[in-house]
C-alpha cells in the first residue's frame, strides 16, 4: 500500500480497471483532507505517471472507490 499520494487527492493504480472501464481505489489511499464523495471530481494519481482527473462515481460503505478517469496524458514523459 502507497504511503501518500505525491499529488493529488487519491493515489490510484492507473492499471486497474473494470469491465465497465471505472477504476478502484480506497479511501485509506487519500491525502489528508481531501473530500471524495460520489459526484465530486479529485485528482489522482500513482508514482509511475502523471496526474489525472476523475469523477467519482461511488464509495461503499467499507471504503471501496470507483473512479472513471476523464483526463490522462499518456504520452511518454521524457527527461532532459
Amino acid at each position: 500500500m502507497p504511503d501518500e499520494p505525491e499529488s493529488g487527492d487519491l493515489w490510484v493504480d492507473f492499471h486497474w480497471v473494470d469491465a465497465d472501464g471505472l477504476t478502484q481505489a480506497s479511501l485509506d489511499d487519500a491525502s489528508p483532507g481531501a473530500i471524495v464523495e460520489p459526484g465530486r471530481y479529485v485528482l489522482v494519481g500513482d508514482y509511475d505517471a502523471d496526474p489525472a482527473v476523475a469523477h467519482v462515481v461511488d464509495v461503499s460503505h467499507d471504503g471501496i472507490v470507483l473512479l472513471r478517469v476523464l483526463c490522462r496524458d499518456t504520452r511518454t514523459r521524457t527527461s532532459n
